[in-house]
């Protein structure tokens, strides 16, 4: 099965901490904050300030928009500029000091236990063929023209931060990207353990 999600598909929820609002893309089932396998979200960063914890969970963000954003996880640093990508323990503490303005980033919190994860950037101009066989198979386009996918002979246009979520059943899957210009594209492979 293969879904093609727009903004209006995304749903608005508040951060588990209060302090802000998420954009939910997807997630492996329930409205909980605190019960599920993996969930692929955006938020927008406003101010500076701590981050959710997430127990048990890994986490992986980009940066999406902005002039980027500098973060503490425990005792360690990093800076982040657009499209760049940070990994850590949903246990971490974590807090976060804006560069300069808000930012928009994009987010996968998922259980290692559970999940076995692929996550990553394409940025070639050429066109790219993707196999996987993989549960689920997510890419998201953050890029402003319209991207066209196409896979297993089926085409799909997907506009800036669509998605589509390919439910796989471990099925092989022929993904191509036959766009010739620049990509930026995040394509998540989630294979259940």
């Amino acid at each position: 099965m293969i879904e093609l999600l727009t903004l209006a598909d995304y749903k608005k929820m508040l951060w588990k901490n209060g302090a802000g609002f998420t954009i939910e893309l997807a997630r492996s089932d329930g409205d909980s904050l605190d019960a599920f396998d993996w969930r692929i979200s955006m938020a927008d960063v406003k101010t500076a300030g701590e981050f959710s914890k997430f127990c048990g969970m890994h986490r992986i963000l980009t940066v999406l928009e902005g002039q980027g954003i500098s973060l503490q996880i425990e005792d360690d640093s990093k800076h982040l500029a657009s499209l760049q990508t940070v990994q850590f323990s949903g246990d971490s503490r974590v807090s976060c000091e804006l560069l300069h303005g808000p930012i928009r980033d994009f987010n996968l919190i998922y259980d290692p236990q559970k999940v076995h994860v692929r996550y990553q950037w394409i940025f070639e101009s050429a066109s790219v063929e993707i196999f996987s066989s993989a549960d689920l198979i997510f890419i998201f386009n953050q890029r402003v023209e319209p991207l066209t996918i196409e896979i297993d002979q089926q085409v799909f246009h997907l506009q800036h931060q669509e998605s589509l979520k390919i439910q796989n059943k471990k099925l092989l899957k022929n993904i191509v990207l036959s766009e010739q210009s620049i990509k930026q594209i995040c394509l998540i492979e989630l294979t259940i353990i």
